[in-house]
């Protein structure tokens, strides 16, 4: 038996570049919009805060939704975006220590 690829190789290579570019763009949008919902629940403006919160999770949901038609290593490439995202929000507001430990400030 001959192993061939059933997709060729440069559209698996674009498959994986717009997943984790437009991953790491959704998620950049998804964690800076956190940003903005916290204090609306801080002023107690608890319905305004939710409605922002359940916008936040269907747009990135329904983004990886887009992403999975696409196929399964856009969709991967497109979450690894989104954890590249977060890992780049949390060092950014100082969650991060100088070792790169999660909640040593």
């Amino acid at each position: 038996m001959t192993s061939v690829l059933l997709v060729p190789l440069p559209a698996l290579l674009s498959r994986l570049a717009i997943g984790l570019v437009a991953g790491t763009a959704a998620g950049a949008w998804h964690f800076v919009s956190l940003r903005w919902n916290w204090p609306l629940f801080a002023s107690g403006r608890t319905a305004m805060a939710l409605a922002l919160q359940i916008v936040r999770i269907a747009l990135t949901c329904g983004f990886l939704l887009v992403l999975a038609r696409v196929g399964a290593l856009a969709l991967l490439a497109g979450m690894g975006g989104v954890l590249l995202a977060r890992r780049i929000a949390l060092r950014h507001c100082g969650c991060y220590g100088r070792d790169g430990r999660y909640g040593d400030l």
